[in-house]
This record gives structure tokens, C-alpha cells and sequence, in this order.
């Protein structure tokens, strides 16, 4: 075995594991804010944030995919979720700017 090789596998772990810790962390405050919307409205600009943070988390990977026969579908599909993450973020502005107003 060649140690002086790194490990192919570390970088899509750590994608699979940083998605998963912000795919929580929008259910949590998800939730949270949704128990009592009146006193904790300034979350949901965060909720759309987490959101759009997440769907580039998922798109990276499609977009990184090698060569093959479905690579071009693969690079569609991160492209629209790129296209969602934008939108979720535009969400997160506009909410924030209602609050703030």
C-alpha cells in the first residue's frame, strides 16, 4: 500500500458530513422557529439561508462528476440545484429586509 498517497475518499466524507450537520441544523431551527413564529421570526431568514447553504453542499459533488454517459445529466441536476440555492438565498434577503424594516 502506497502511504504516501492521500486518501480519495476524505474529501467527499467531509462534503457527506458537513451536509449532514447543516441538514440538522436547518430541521432544528426549522422547528424552533415554527413553535412560536411570533417571538422568533428573525430565524426564518436563517432557516432559508441554512437552506441555500445546503443545496450548494448537495450541488458540488454533481457538478464534479467525472466523464461518462451521464455526466451531462449530473451537471443538469447541479445546476438546478444551484438555481434553488440562489433562489433560497434571494428568500433569505428579502425575509431578512421585511424584519428589519
Amino acid at each position: 500500500m502506497n502511504r504516501t498517497r492521500k486518501n480519495p475518499y476524505a474529501k467527499r466524507t467531509a462534503f457527506d458530513i458537513l451536509s449532514a450537520v447543516v441538514g440538522l441544523a436547518v430541521i432544528v431551527v426549522g422547528v424552533i422557529s415554527f413553535i412560536e413564529p411570533e417571538e422568533n421570526a428573525w430565524l426564518f431568514p436563517i432557516v432559508f439561508l441554512l437552506a441555500s447553504v445546503f443545496q450548494c453542499l448537495v450541488a458540488v459533488p454533481r457538478m464534479m462528476g467525472g466523464y461518462g454517459r451521464k455526466s451531462g445529466r449530473r451537471k443538469a441536476l447541479g445546476i438546478g440545484l444551484f438555481f434553488v440555492a440562489g433562489i433560497l438565498l434571494m428568500l433569505s434577503v428579502v425575509g431578512a429586509l421585511c424584519l428589519w424594516r
